[in-house]
């Protein structure tokens, strides 16, 4: 058998070889461009060449928490439909919505849209519900935790939804009508309290760690936009390659759910809280069923805590930046209510129309999860375009509910164009809980406590921003979540209440 003698090569021999490989990187580089330029499925849709060629347009962004107000550029020059990397599109009209989420699975008219690697969870954890991409089993998921979010759940679920508002009210008065507080962390604290008694029976301290892993979160969902380097990190993943950190933090946060699951399972229930149903399914959680039931638990304590937390602080701002809604939106709330008592989930819902569309109009300003969610597309139509099989498509919330083609002066807070039946704007372009067999499961809790909070803190209070600098819109960044600024509030109160 011949065996490689490296004494043969000569120093021409050795150019020559580096110049042959160079030369091979270079035509299979540019064939490779030309590919995706010319020839690749998607090759007819606009958008910047570079996008095109390859993912790292698409990466850079997304690692730089700008890839929102890029895509936003995108969609304006190009147009409803854009290529954002070799294999993905991305879509801004109501009705790319209703193509890619809108449809029930199984549907004989149009193809169900499938999650893809995007949702994967760490190799160590198991499927939840946003996660899971089998239609089936998420259906199955879906039914077990459905029971304790319905409207009789809600009814039983508000007196302690109170509780912590009453507590958040509380605090307010006694420390920020002096100096001001920073409410993107108090919002932050009063729903993880109201979201981690509901799942676990009493609140916790998972706010560090939750903002210590979205950055993590976010360099790992970077990597979907390649194949190739997926298939990297997920190596790495399994075999603990990345810092040590990630994985303490994720053990931290098993660890304290794992505890506090284990506290809930042998007290008894005294309310319909969100995990009952699951529970009440079998007699002993052991081994991987009890991990199913902490990957549940975990996925509704962040997404419903800080998604709602968001809102609020987003909310906030704007109603400061808008005296006239300020205005408007408190004389409607403190003449509907003379007693702080009155106001109840029913009663915010019934007699504060303005409240809802000023949440509506903060919603489409600043929704909560505001990237695009990715979808695989099963050979089928969006908007009007026929999408390839296999091709990544979403619609990004942000910036449909920031282009003009859906809404006139999009950056403008302007309650009314909920309220205005005449108005042309397409307000089914803004689907902050989606739609669909995904509709946000927690979306009406999130409404309880975005009306209780904000119609007991207005009613109880006047707000003063205390950063005249402050742009809310270019403060931000987003990594899956929102990287929020600070946001200085002074409170005075309008009305003496006794809590």
């Amino acid at each position: 058998m011949a065996v490689f003698d490296p004494s043969g090569l000569t120093p021409d021999s050795l150019v020559s070889l580096g110049l042959w490989t160079l030369g091979s990187a270079v035509v299979s580089s540019l064939i490779f461009c030309i590919y995706n330029l010319w020839l690749h499925p998607l090759s007819k849709f606009p958008g910047p060449k570079i996008a095109a060629i390859a993912p790292f347009w698409a990466m850079r962004h997304w690692l730089s928490g700008d890839n929102l107000w890029r895509i936003k550029e995108l969609h304006q020059r190009y147009g409803p439909v854009v290529r954002i990397s070799p294999n993905q599109l991305s879509f801004c009209s109501s009705a790319s919505w209703k193509d890619i989420h809108g449809h029930k699975p199984g549907s004989a008219h149009h193809k169900t849209f499938l999650k893809g690697s995007f949702y994967e969870p760490f190799p160590e954890d198991l499927h939840q519900i946003v996660s899971e991409s089998d239609p089936g089993r998420h259906a199955a998921m879906r039914k077990s935790l459905s029971h304790g979010f319905s409207a009789s759940a809600l009814g039983s679920q508000e007196d302690r939804v109170q509780y912590f508002v009453n507590l958040l009210i509380t605090q307010i008065g006694r420390r920020y009508t002096r100096a001001p507080g920073d409410m993107s962390k108090w919002y932050n604290y009063a729903t993880f309290d109201v979201i981690g008694e509901l799942a676990f029976g009493e609140s916790h301290y998972w706010i560090d760690i939750l903002f210590a892993s979205i950055k993590n979160m976010n360099f790992m969902r970077s990597f979907e936009y390649s194949p190739f380097l997926r298939s990297i990190l997920r190596a790495a993943l399994d075999m603990k390659l990345l810092p040590a950190r990630v994985y303490a933090l994720r053990a931290k946060m098993n660890n304290y759910a794992s505890e506090k699951l284990t506290q809930r399972l042998t007290s008894p229930p005294t309310r319909v809280d969100f995990l009952q149903r699951m529970i009440s399914e079998r007699k002993e959680w052991t081994g991987l069923e009890f991990e199913k039931l902490r990957s549940q638990a975990i996925l509704l304590t962040v997404a419903g805590s800080e998604t709602t937390a968001t809102a609020l602080s987003g909310i906030t701002y704007y109603l400061c930046r808008n005296p006239r809604v300020y205005s408007k939106l408190t004389t409607e709330i403190r003449t509907a209510f003379t007693d702080y008592d009155q106001i109840t989930g029913r009663a915010t819902e019934v007699n504060l129309p303005y409240l809802k569309a000023v949440i509506d109009e903060g919603l489409r300003l600043y929704p909560p999860i505001a990237a695009g969610l990715p979808r695989i597309s099963p050979g089928e139509t969006v908007d009007g375009w026929y999408v390839p099989k296999g091709t990544i498509v979403s619609v990004n919330p942000w910036v449909a509910g920031h282009i003009e083609m859906n809404f006139h002066d999009p950056f403008d807070f302007i309650p009314e164009r909920w309220l205005d039946p005449e108005c042309k704007d397409d307000r089914a372009a803004s689907q902050p809980f989606l739609l669909g067999s995904r509709v946000c499961l927690g979306r009406h809790l999130a409404l309880l406590e975005l009306r209780l909070i904000l119609a007991k803190i207005l009613w109880s209070f006047d707000m003063e921003l205390q950063d005249d600098d402050l742009d809310w819109d270019q403060a931000n960044k987003n990594y899956v979540f929102w990287e929020k600024p600070a946001l200085p509030i002074l409170f005075k109160r309008a009305r003496d209440i006794t809590q």
